[in-house]
């Protein structure tokens, strides 16, 4: 009897790991956003018309060291790191962000301007963003440490 015992309470314990392993995690993607602590442009890119592709931008070294902090109360800030791309630009810039109920636009907004994109990518530790600058179409690939 004790081994049959020992069986089933080592069935039973397998089987409740197993479902508590196969539960899914779907995040939202605010709680994609904000999870993590700093996110850093490591990949820009320029759409080119005439070929219809999507083109690699080199990112200065000013720009690629900054810190963008996705906070919960819809604010954000990004920290520009040790290398500043001008000088008296503040070390630390605060604005406010919020994504469409369909998961599917970033709104981003400071005290001068909104910019509105698309998400193409949003998962965990990685950000793929389309927006137009200078009426220029440009795509901003970002992980998150």
């Amino acid at each position: 009897m004790r081994i049959s015992l020992k069986i089933v309470a080592s069935v039973l314990f397998v089987g409740a790991l197993s479902v508590i392993g196969c539960k899914k995690d779907n995040p939202t993607p605010t709680e994609l956003l904000t999870t993590g602590s700093c996110w850093q442009m490591v990949l820009l890119e320029g759409y080119d018309t005439a070929n219809n592709i999507w083109v690699a931008v080199s990112i200065d070294d000013c720009a690629a060291d900054n810190c963008f902090a996705f906070k919960t109360d819809q604010s954000f800030t990004v920290n520009e790191g040790t290398a500043k791309c001008d000088p008296d630009d503040p070390q630390i810039a605060e604005g406010s962000w919020s994504i469409s109920e369909d998961g599917k636009k970033l709104s981003l907004s400071d005290d001068s301007s909104t910019d509105v994109g698309t998400i193409v990518e949003l998962s965990k530790g990685k950000l793929v963003y389309e927006s137009t600058f200078d009426e220029e179409k440009i795509r901003i690939t970002m992980h998150a440490n």
